[in-house]
């Protein structure tokens, strides 16, 4: 039941995150922020009045951005002049995309980021990052601003992205703004899927905890993933290896993970072919990070085979899903089905993009598919909790009653006999106690079989009271009743026999009729046969219960 408990609490607490999120959207997607930016009046395009020169080829009052075909590592510039009309702010911000970067005033170098710099021995990857250059602009004025760019990849050289001229606190927080959505998406991600980690505390036996695992590791990389491909990292996380490197990482980390959700969730029959699609994505995530730090293959060149790895894995996910759903009945790879086409449609998009040189939005893209994707299995994954709650609770109550006496609701024979298999396996010495409830047959025949059921009720209710938590009782026949008693002590042994009396005499109070139980007891010392040792308790009790029969006194 606690259980239950935990995960209606569970559910509740996922309905308002969706609740809370899917307000926050329409808030934002509604409401009038007309005023309430308050750096965009503090920053503004600057992508015209530019001279371009590449590849020997002068380009005068040129519009940003370009893409030219130039070599790898061969350098491209733009420039013009400062003065007061165009150099409204003192800062611009510019996308290198693995790019060398160097500002110039009048020849004096002002700024450099060489993207190529090594920190350490091995061949770090090379960052997609945000340049934001100050421009002394009171002391430029009549000067030539020159920027020059170079890439050792063919993926970006002869890339000119867009500029902006604003504060650099401005500029910042406009990245931020650009990206409200992803950063909530992100955010409400990675913060379910940490919540769904910590109900493996309640939902362990359920047989959930790798459907769990999975889908909220797969959720945090998903988010991160999202954070990263939305150029946000660097805001966050200035750190040049992370920022270059956490998305062809997660490239392959994601698909590793929904590889094994599906082999173990989902693909009964494919379990070995999940497992080698699983290991494929982890050997040439492996692979590829040694061809980086070794300087043999950067990131974005192996890229392609990323890609080709995922759109094959893909396609034979779909095939064993359909085949499974379909020919073989599996409900869940049916249902399964329709949220991984969601993906693979998104995912196809991105990496056609990809393919075609347009990396721009490109997380944003992803991220709405990976939303509905992650929202639709985690509906699932809820879904499949809850019948699993409830198919336990089921078995619970068979379990109960299988154990249970209808009548005094305490335990049965069945539960006697199973205690008593585990206490002599185990070794352990107790003692028994057999008792009968004397005159049953009497009572039911002269004041009814509901006057009859009382006593046998009172009987037990008197025996469990008196142990306690020393033993454990049983109604094991019609009259007759049982005790698993811990501790061996005499002492204690008088002590139970007098309590029950005594609440037997106030029960009887007001009664016709006294209940009277007769009792046996000797202790188990685990070296004698339990069916004589049985017999000789039971011996005991039946000879109490003639001296009882013999003094007929009611006790009042």
């Amino acid at each position: 039941m606690q259980v239950k408990k935990n995960i209606i609490l569970t559910n509740i607490n996922i309905a308002l995150l969706f609740i809370y999120f899917f307000t926050l959207l329409f808030f934002l997607f509604t409401n009038d922020s007309s005023g309430m930016a308050f750096n965009r009046n503090k920053i503004a395009t600057f992508n015209e009045g530019w001279t371009i020169t590449h590849n020997n080829i002068i380009e005068e009052n040129a519009v940003l951005p370009q893409n030219y075909d130039i070599a790898p590592g061969t350098t491209y510039s733009i420039e013009r002049t400062i003065n007061y009309e165009d150099f409204i702010y003192p800062a611009i911000r510019i996308r290198s995309s693995m790019m060398d970067v160097y500002a110039y005033i009048d020849d004096e170098l002002i700024y450099s980021f060489d993207v190529s710099k090594n920190h350490t021995v091995l061949e770090e990857p090379l960052p997609a990052s945000w340049q934001l250059i100050d421009i002394p602009v009171a002391k430029s004025i009549g000067k030539t601003l020159k920027i020059t760019f170079s890439s050792p990849t063919p993926y970006f050289s002869g890339l000119l992205n867009s500029i902006l001229i604003g504060r650099g606190e401005a500029l910042i927080l406009d990245i931020i703004q650009d990206n409200y959505l992803s950063i909530i998406i992100s955010i409400f991600i990675i913060s379910l899927s940490i919540f769904m980690l910590t109900t493996i505390f309640w939902t362990g036996k359920l047989g959930v905890t790798k459907h769990i695992v999975y889908l909220s590791t797969f959720g945090i990389a998903a988010g991160l993933w999202i954070i990263s491909e939305s150029t946000l990292l660097q805001i966050f996380v200035p750190n040049r290896f992370l920022i270059a490197s956490i998305s062809y990482v997660l490239n392959l980390v994601a698909p590793l993970i929904v590889a094994l959700f599906f082999r173990d969730v989902v693909l009964n029959g494919y379990q070995k072919l999940m497992t080698v699609i699983g290991s494929s994505f982890f050997y040439l995530l492996i692979l590829e990070f040694i061809l980086q730090i070794t300087g043999k293959v950067l990131f974005i060149e192996s890229t392609i085979y990323s890609i080709i790895l995922i759109g094959i894995a893909a396609i034979i996910v779909i095939i064993c899903l359909i085949d499974e759903g379909f020919k073989k009945g599996n409900q869940k790879a049916k249902h399964y089905l329709f949220i991984f086409l969601i993906l693979f449609v998104f995912a196809s998009i991105i990496m056609g993009l990809f393919i075609l040189g347009v990396y721009q939005d490109l997380g944003k893209y992803l991220a709405i598919g990976v939303l509905g994707f992650y929202l639709l299995v985690m509906g699932d994954t809820i879904a499949s909790i809850n019948t699993l709650i409830e198919t336990k609770n089921k078995s619970l109550i068979y379990k109960q009653l299988a154990y249970e006496d209808y009548l005094t609701k305490g335990w049965n024979r069945t539960a006697f006999e199973q205690d008593i298999d585990k206490l002599i396996k185990n070794g352990t010495v107790f003692r028994l106690i057999l008792l009968d409830l004397n005159h049953l047959k009497q009572i039911n025949d002269t004041y009814g079989h509901i006057e009859g059921d009382y006593a046998i009720i009172q009987s037990y209710k008197a025996i469990k009271e008196s142990v306690g938590s020393n033993g454990k009782s049983y109604r094991i026949s019609g009259d007759e009743f049982a005790c698993i008693i811990y501790d061996t002590d005499d002492k204690l042994l008088e002590e139970y026999r007098n309590k029950i009396n005594q609440i037997l005499l106030e029960t009887s109070k007001n009664k016709p009729y006294n209940i009277i139980l007769a009792l046996g007891t000797k202790i188990y010392d685990c070296n004698e046969n339990f069916t004589d040792f049985y017999r000789e308790v039971d011996i005991e009790m039946y000879k109490h219960k003639k001296i009882l029969k013999s003094k007929e006194v009611k006790l009042t």
